[in-house]
């Protein structure tokens, strides 16, 4: 990703509606299948909002790799150890090392090879391990945000499955998100395309009242998503297990 994504990322990823959104869901689908000692890797751990959402969680041991060293800078601001800079498809672990790897907004990068990346997970996660995986939906939805962090292909959701399946993880649950949103954010990037905004992300600060009714808006969804998926959205989160 381009400097400026990871400095807004720094600046608003404990705050913003959408990080806050995601991580609500990802810990109400994934702390189920850990335990509090659990091993885990966060793979692609940018500037560190996750380790401490994990952490504030319960979740203490938890390591993160990522390739940019000046995303590691940031995240060692926040005081977290354990961090290594790594590419996702090339891990410093020994094999069978980690009970879960969380790998979120990470496979869609210039840069990143998904089949490569989903061998390494499985090679470093213990047998009965589990892989928590967010990608962004539909490469139509390229916008000036996708210039700001390099996207290199956006997933739809069955080719999340055909990576995952060929990568030898049994899928829990495969469903789109960020759905009740999806019209408008979708006009908001189609208009995008025709703004000189190349060097701005989505995850710009928001005002308060915007950014707690989106927060509201993914709370809902998180709680609908747990007993059924969604056929469209503008993210995917797929939970599988080795």
């Amino acid at each position: 990703m381009k400097q400026i994504a990871y400095d807004e990322m720094f600046q608003n990823e404990l705050s913003h509606a959408w990080y806050k959104g995601t991580r609500n869901l990802m810990i109400t689908i994934l702390k189920p299948h850990l335990k509090e000692n659990s091993k885990i890797l966060d793979a692609g751990c940018g500037t560190g909002g996750t380790i401490i959402f994990l952490k504030n969680h319960g979740l203490k041991n938890v390591k993160g790799i990522d390739s940019s060293q000046y995303a590691l800078n940031y995240a060692k601001k926040r005081k977290i150890r354990n961090l290594k800079l790594a590419s996702v498809s090339r891990i410093p672990y020994k094999g069978n090392s980690f009970d879960a790897v969380i790998c979120l907004d990470v496979l869609y990068h210039q840069g990143v090879d998904p089949k490569k990346t989903l061998k390494e997970f499985n090679r470093i996660l213990k047998k009965g391990g589990t892989l928590y995986l967010q990608v962004p939906a539909y490469n139509w939805l390229k916008s000036s945000h996708d210039i700001s962090i390099e996207t290199k292909h956006r997933f739809t959701a069955s080719e999340v499955r055909e990576l995952i399946e060929s990568a030898h993880f049994k899928i829990i649950k495969l469903t789109y998100f960020n759905t009740l949103l999806f019209i408008p954010q979708m006009l908001k990037r189609i208009l995008d395309k025709y703004k000189d905004k190349k060097d701005e992300s989505d995850v710009s600060r928001l005002p308060t009242l915007l950014n707690d009714t989106f927060l509201r808006i993914l709370r809902i969804e998180s709680k609908i998503v747990s007993f059924m998926n969604f056929p469209f959205g503008l993210s995917i989160i797929c939970i599988s297990r080795k």
